[in-house]
């Protein structure tokens, strides 16, 4: 889902560019159904998503949620805000 925001230009931050080492592309899965069908989160996940802001127990890490037909029509959100070593106001573009 990281990827596909960024080829959408949906501001979905993934400061550590979708290698698991931190949670700014935290986004909540808005159907339980949804998130139940998914793998579940190994413990690498896990322990990134304990650093989120905003942790739901529909949360997942959308650098580990990948696309796929059996997804089409999922709906997500995105955390009111993030938790990042960023400046204040510093915005990554998207790779």
């Amino acid at each position: 889902m990281l990827e596909v925001a960024h080829k959408n230009d949906i501001e979905l931050e993934g400061a550590c560019e979708g290698s698991l080492a931190c949670s700014t592309c935290h986004v909540i899965i808005n159907d339980q159904a949804v998130y139940d069908a998914l793998p579940e989160p190994d413990d690498d996940e896990n322990d990134m998503l304990d650093l989120a802001f905003g942790l739901t127990e529909t949360s997942r890490l959308g650098c580990q949620v990948i696309a796929a037909k059996e997804l089409d029509g999922m709906t997500l959100s995105l955390p009111k805000a993030t938790r990042n070593f960023a400046v204040d106001g510093f915005v990554p573009k998207p790779h």
